[in-house]
C-alpha cells in the first residue's frame, strides 16, 4: 500500500435483507468510488440486518468497533482505523439518531477523518461548517423518517393483534399460509412434520411431568429442533408458554383470539401456562436441577454444561463433571469461587453487589411504548426534584411546604426507578436483589430457578464472561481453580476455544 495515497475504509449496514441496497452492492459501489478517487481501500466494517434507528434493539457490533478503532490513536490514520476517509453508501448507513451522529461527526473531526457518501458522490469534511450542517441535516431527516415508519408499524401491529392475525415467525408445529395471488400472509396452519413435538410437550406437562423428564424423553425418542440439536430445557419451557399453540394472539400482555386453529385446547394451555409461571412453585430434587453453577459452567472440549455429582465419601468429594468426556473438577472450590462466603463474596455475588448493577444489566433501549413512557416520566421527575432541591424558603411555612414537595418528588422518582428496573432488568436479578437485604442473604432466600437464571445471565459473554473448564495442567488433588477456568467473552472466543480443546 502506497503511504502517499489516501486510505479509506467502509462502513456498510443493511437494516432489512428484504429491502434496500445489499451489503455486497454497497461494497461494489464504494469500491468503484475508491478506484475513481485513487484511494487505497481497507477492510470494511459490516453490520448486516441491523437497524441504526432510535427504535433498534440489537447492538451494532461493527459500528461500535469502528468508533473504538477511531478513538485508539491521535488521528484516523495513526489509530486502529488506519485510514483518512470513512466511506458510507449513504449518510443514514451511519446513524438515524441525531445525537449519536453528531457525536460521531465530532469524533471524525477530532481524528481528521473525512466522510465520503457514495450516493452523493461527495467527500465531506467534518471540520467544514457547511459540510457539517449537510451531514446533520441528513441525520435529522433520517430520524424523522424512522419515527414515521415506527409509528406506522406500531399502529398496524396493534390493529393486527386485535384482529387476531399471526405475527412474526411461526413457532415449531405451525407454518404460514400465503395468498397465492398477493403473496401476503393469510394465517398459520398445522405443520404435520413438526406438530407432534408441541402436542406431546403439552400432554406431558399437563400430566405434570417435569421439563427435565420431557427433555430426556424427547432425547430418547430422537426428537431434534430445526437446527438439528436436541430440545433443551429452556427451549421447551418457552414453547410451553406460547399462546400461539392454543390459537391465541398475545400482544403486550393482552390476549386476543387468533384466526388460526390451535394445536392444544385453551384449557390445557392455561393449565400448563399457570403451572410453569406460578411464583409459588418450589424446586425439589425430583428430576430438576438443584445446583446454580451448572447453569453456566461448560466443558471446553465438548461445549456442554457440566453436571454435579454428590459426595460419596471423604475420598470421593462432590464434583462437577462433563457427562460426555468425563472431565471433572471438585465442586466446593468452584462454588467458593463463584458464590463465596458471607464475609468473602464470590465472583457472581460480588458482581450483583455492585452499586451500578441495575445500569449494567439494563437491556438496550426498547421500542416498547411503556418503557419509553416510564423513562420520560422518570427524566421529568428527576429534573423537577433537582430543581426543587435548589429552592429556598424565606419563612418557616415556605420551608415546610418545600420539604413536603421535595419528599413527594423523591418518592415519585424512587417508584419510577423501581418500575423502570422491572421493565428493563432481568426478572431473576430483581428476584434476588431486595432493598435493605444483603446479597448473600437474598441470594440464598431466592428460588433455585432464579439463582440459575441469574448465573446464566451474569456468566455470559455479554457481561462477566462465559466460564469453561479446562483440562488439569498437572496431576494432584490440590490445584488452583483459576488455572482450570477460562473466561470467554464472545462467540468467537468460544469457537476458538472449542477448536483448541479438540
Amino acid at each position: 500500500m502506497n503511504d502517499a495515497r489516501l486510505r479509506a475504509r467502509e462502513y456498510r449496514r443493511l437494516s432489512d435483507a428484504k429491502g434496500g441496497t445489499s451489503i455486497d452492492d454497497q461494497g461494489v459501489d464504494n469500491g468503484e468510488a475508491a478506484d475513481e478517487n485513487d484511494w487505497d481501500l481497507g477492510e470494511p466494517y459490516v453490520d448486516d440486518g441491523i437497524s441504526a434507528s432510535r427504535y433498534a434493539r440489537r447492538r451494532r457490533d461493527d459500528f461500535e468497533q469502528l468508533v473504538a478503532d477511531l478513538r485508539s490513536g491521535p488521528t484516523g490514520r495513526e489509530s486502529r482505523f488506519g485510514a483518512d476517509i470513512l466511506m458510507l453508501w449513504e449518510s443514514s448507513r451511519g446513524s438515524r439518531r441525531v445525537g449519536e451522529w453528531v457525536s460521531f461527526i465530532e469524533l471524525c473531526e477530532a481524528k481528521q477523518v473525512r466522510i465520503w457518501v457514495t450516493t452523493h458522490e461527495r467527500l465531506y469534511d467534518p471540520a467544514n461548517g457547511r459540510d457539517r450542517k449537510a451531514l446533520i441535516d441528513d441525520a435529522v431527516d433520517s430520524e424523522y423518517e424512522s419515527y414515521k415508519t415506527h409509528r406506522r408499524v406500531s399502529r398496524t401491529t396493534v390493529k393486527e393483534a386485535r384482529r387476531g392475525r399471526p405475527h412474526g415467525e411461526a413457532p415449531i408445529g405451525l407454518k404460514p399460509e400465503y395468498d397465492s395471488s398477493t403473496g401476503k400472509l393469510v394465517t398459520w396452519v398445522e405443520d404435520k412434520q413438526w406438530s407432534h413435538v408441541p402436542v406431546q410437550l403439552f400432554e406431558m406437562l399437563h400430566a405434570r411431568h417435569t421439563l427435565a423428564h420431557v427433555e430426556r424423553t424427547f432425547r430418547q425418542r430422537g426428537y431434534v429442533n430445526k437446527s438439528g440439536k436436541p430440545f433443551r430445557h429452556g427451549q421447551l419451557r418457552r414453547m410451553a408458554i406460547m399462546h400461539a399453540y392454543a390459537g391465541l394472539r398475545c400482544y403486550k400482555g393482552t390476549v386476543y383470539p387468533g384466526i388460526w386453529d390451535g394445536l392444544v385446547t385453551e384449557e390445557v394451555f392455561w393449565d400448563v401456562f399457570h403451572h410453569l409461571t406460578d411464583p409459588s412453585r418450589t424446586t425439589t430434587t425430583g428430576g430438576r436441577a438443584t445446583h446454580e453453577v451448572t447453569a453456566a459452567l461448560r466443558c471446553s472440549r465438548c461445549d456442554l454444561l457440566l453436571s454435579a455429582l454428590n459426595e460419596k465419601s471423604d475420598s470421593h468429594p462432590a464434583v462437577y463433571r462433563c457427562n460426555k468426556c468425563g472431565r471433572k473438577i471438585q465442586k466446593a472450590p468452584v462454588d467458593e469461587l463463584f458464590i463465596g462466603a458471607p464475609d468473602d463474596l464470590g465472583l457472581v455475588l460480588e458482581y450483583l453487589a455492585r452499586d451500578d448493577i441495575f445500569e449494567v444489566l439494563s437491556t438496550p433501549a426498547s421500542d416498547d411504548a411503556t418503557v419509553r413512557e416510564v423513562k420520560a416520566s422518570l427524566a421529568r421527575a428527576r429534573a423537577e426534584r433537582d430543581q426543587m432541591r435548589k429552592a429556598k424558603g424565606r419563612t418557616l411555612a415556605e420551608v415546610q411546604v418545600l420539604a413536603n414537595s421535595l419528599q413527594a418528588l423523591e418518592d415519585e422518582v424512587a417508584q419510577l426507578e423501581v418500575h423502570e428496573r422491572e421493565l428493563t432488568v432481568p426478572s431473576s436479578v430483581l428476584t434476588i436483589l431486595k432493598p435493605g437485604v444483603d446479597v448473600w442473604t437474598s441470594w440464598h432466600a431466592a428460588p433455585i430457578t432464579a439463582r440459575r437464571e441469574a448465573i446464566r445471565t451474569i456468566l455470559s459473554p455479554r457481561y462477566f464472561g462465559a466460564p469453561y473448564l479446562l483440562p488439569s495442567p498437572r496431576s494432584g488433588r490440590y490445584q488452583e481453580i483459576v488455572e482450570r477456568i477460562e473466561w470467554r467473552r464472545s462467540e468467537a472466543d468460544s469457537k476458538a476455544g472449542a477448536a483448541e480443546s479438540r
